[in-house]
């Protein structure tokens, strides 16, 4: 029976170092003017990209017509793509992440997809500064659905288009970082391996009843075995 593991990108297996964030800010400033000061903070951990930008519109008084979201992600994702290939670009991957992924794709025992808020042009740009996109088969984004309990029957209908096989939830497994990434999993009746990289520590992730909680992925066989046994 195959198994389906859906990862989250953004503290889960890489830091951006902030570029997200104030991309989606320096285009607030260069298409309507306002201040990034003048804003309330972003909150990311386990947001959707479209259910920041539908924020962000109220916050600066736009109407979020299809238009207008079109100009904002044209260019969040220049601003984005600049601040990725910047020379003092400080992100990283986190703990295991490259072992983990490649140890997954020799051993064969799952499909790997993307369960991510990030828009799946935002997410195909930063796991390719990492050399990371390689892994991914197919997946579901953030200009999916603002909501991110919704993507999970996306990632997981799609992952079924791309490889033909079909997933059982009992063999789907969420991966991240949030409380959100917990109850995706919840939404669709899967478990969800939560890890303490982002912006919540492993104890405070465990009070969401998560299958398993980590503090990192740096134990490369022993997360195979949770994910693959």
């Amino acid at each position: 029976m195959p198994r389906l593991l859906l990862f989250d990108i953004d503290g889960t297996l890489l830091d951006t170092g902030g570029a997200g964030g104030a991309s989606l800010l320096d285009a607030v400033e260069e298409l309507y003017g306002v201040s990034r000061g003048s804003l309330p903070p972003l909150n990311l951990a386990g947001a959707t990209d479209g259910g920041i930008v539908r924020q962000l519109f109220e916050q600066v008084g736009r109407e979020m017509t299809p238009a207008a979201v079109d100009e904002y992600m044209r260019s969040y994702l220049a601003h984005l793509q600049r601040r990725l290939q910047d020379r003092e670009f400080i992100g990283q991957t986190l703990p295991g992440t490259r072992e983990l992924l490649q140890a997954l794709t020799a051993a064969g025992g799952a499909d790997l997809g993307l369960l991510t808020g990030n828009v799946r042009r935002g997410a195909e740009m930063k796991l390719a500064r990492f050399d990371l996109g390689g892994h991914f088969v197919e997946g579901a984004f953030g200009d999916d659905a603002e909501d991110r309990n919704h993507l999970g029957p996306v990632a997981m209908r799609r992952m079924s288009g791309a490889t033909g096989r079909s997933y059982p939830v009992s063999e789907v497994i969420v991966i991240g970082d949030t409380p959100k990434d917990i109850a995706c999993a919840h939404a669709i009746g899967a478990r969800c391996l939560a890890v303490g990289t982002g912006n919540f520590e492993a104890a405070a992730l465990s009070t969401h009843s998560p299958w398993v909680c980590l503090e990192n992925l740096a134990d490369t066989d022993r997360v195979c075995e949770i994910l693959l046994s």
